[in-house]
C-alpha cells in the first residue's frame, strides 16, 4: 500500500490487486453541492479505479462511495484497502512509503 498525492494535492493510495495489476483510491470533495448526490456531511466521496499497467495512470470509470463519517482521509483509505483485501483474500504487500 503506497500513499501519495496527486496533481490536485489529494491524498491517494495504490495497491497491487493481482499479478501486477493495481487499484487506486482517493477521497474526492465535491465543490458543487448539486453534485453531492448522497448529501454527505462534508461532500466527501471515496473513489476507486483500476490503474493502467502500462502507463501507471488511473483507467476506466471510478466508482464513488459517499463518506458519512468524520475520520481523516488517510484512515478511510487505509481501512478501505484493508477491508477489500480481507474480503477478497488478498495478501497485501507492504511497500516503503513514498
Amino acid at each position: 500500500m503506497i500513499f501519495k498525492q496527486d496533481g490536485n494535492g489529494s491524498l491517494y493510495v495504490e495497491w497491487e490487486q493481482a499479478f501486477g495489476h493495481k487499484k487506486r483510491a482517493w477521497i474526492q470533495r465535491k465543490a458543487d453541492p448539486d453534485k453531492d448526490w448522497a448529501k454527505t456531511p462534508e461532500m466527501r466521496y471515496l473513489n476507486v479505479v483500476r490503474v493502467d499497467k502500462e502507463s501507471g495512470n488511473p483507467a476506466g470509470k471510478a466508482t464513488d462511495f459517499p463518506v458519512f463519517c468524520n475520520l481523516p482521509d488517510r484512515q478511510i483509505l487505509e481501512a478501505f484497502v484493508l477491508s477489500v483485501c480481507s474480503i477478497t483474500g488478498l495478501e497485501l504487500k507492504q511497500f516503503p512509503q513514498a
